[in-house]
């Protein structure tokens, strides 16, 4: 049966009020057919979100509606296993006494740190299959460490990016300067090209966007492919909460911190390189179009923000497509190379060995290796 969450926007309400409802719903719940499986609340945002196993949003809406009338706002289907990862939980915790109605007053906010490896572009170094192994697994090995020792969890991993979620902003920011000192300092000592990069955003699971976390996520990836080698780019609101925590200075530990308004600048740029990296022809003049400003503008705000002109941008941006194409293991590295938009397998061979060290059939090899 599907597992939901829905989303409660509750001005005035109490963690009292909300786990009353929550027992509310646990006594009827078999008539609709439901499992009320946890709840979270915040009371700083007045926002409660519920898990719940149902036969559709249907029997949701009906057994909240006459078990107490709070009728959520928005609903989803989600994967347990997905929600456990990002959020730590997914059931109520034990009390001690049992006719007490559990009450639960831990936010569902979050702060997603995304992370990962980067390589300075036009490498001259050549790396071998070893080397790049094992700069790999020192990278995913200290990534892990840190996150335990920050309490934050390992949400999702992939060839692009490892996703992180935190319960506070601070111990996102804290996860992610550490991993950056570990680098700098193993660079440093051995002359490795490795380098890593950031991107930190906060949010709830439940948005406008209709996805799991789905708005947080994107804009973390966005930030963390937009900073420099062992950059660290956060959205205004993470510094913010930053601030409120009394965090050190962050100006001081060379963090960038994105302003609002570039903030949906860069959420445009990579919903329309998302819907155009494909298409063939795609060049500066569609991506300028489609933004709705000139090409000099365009080069003007690339530049600022990401230290890369826009065909750059553009070739990167397929690039780390061809990293992901690679991993899924579903087509040649010829298809991969002309799906991308490049002009012949040859030209995209140098171009990422350029910007990951390493040519894409050894990078293949290694995967299908089990590295």
């Amino acid at each position: 049966m599907p597992i939901y969450m829905d989303r409660h926007d509750l001005p005035g309400v109490t963690a009292k009020d909300v786990a009353e409802a929550h027992q509310k719903d646990l006594k009827i719940q078999d008539r609709y057919g439901c499992r009320a499986i946890t709840y979270w609340f915040d009371e700083e945002r007045q926002t409660a979100f519920c898990l719940i196993e149902a036969p559709d949003k249907g029997a949701v809406k009906a057994m909240h509606e006459h078990a107490h009338g709070l009728i959520p706002h928005q609903i989803i289907e989600v994967n347990n296993n997905v929600v456990e990862s990002f959020l730590g939980r997914i059931e109520d915790r034990q009390v001690a006494d049992q006719q007490e109605p559990f009450i639960e007053n831990e936010s569902a906010f979050r702060s997603i740190l995304a992370s990962n490896v980067k390589y300075p572009r036009g490498m001259q170094q050549n790396l071998t299959k070893h080397s790049f192994v094992l700069n790999q697994r020192r990278y995913h090995e200290v990534v892990r460490q840190m996150i335990d020792k920050y309490d934050g969890r390992l949400a999702e991993h992939s060839e692009q990016c490892i996703l992180c979620s935190f319960v506070s902003a601070s111990q996102a920011v804290a996860c992610a300067l550490e991993i950056r000192s570990s680098f700098l300092q193993n660079g440093r000592q051995t002359g490795n090209p490795m380098s890593v990069q950031f991107g930190i955003c906060a949010g709830s699971p439940i948005a406008q966007s209709g996805d799991f976390f789905g708005k947080t996520i994107q804009q973390a990836r966005n930030m963390c492919y937009i900073s420099g080698k062992n950059g660290i780019t956060m959205s205004s609101g993470v510094a913010e909460y930053c601030r409120k925590s009394n965090i050190s200075s962050l100006e001081k530990e060379n963090v960038v911190i994105i302003k609002r308004s570039e903030e949906n600048f860069i959420e445009q740029l990579f919903l329309i390189m998302e819907d155009w990296w494909k298409k063939e022809g795609f060049k500066l003049d569609n991506l300028a179009r489609e933004l709705g400003i000139s090409k000099s503008q365009l080069y003007r705000k690339i530049v600022a923000l990401i230290n890369v002109s826009p065909n750059d941008f553009i070739k990167e941006y397929r690039l780390g497509k061809a990293l992901v194409m690679i991993g899924e293991k579903e087509q040649s590295i010829s298809e991969i190379a002309y799906e991308t938009g490049f002009s012949s397998p040859s030209y995209f061979s140098k171009c990422f060995k350029e910007r990951f060290g390493i040519l894409p059939s050894l990078y293949l090899n290694d995967i299908e290796s089990g590295w």
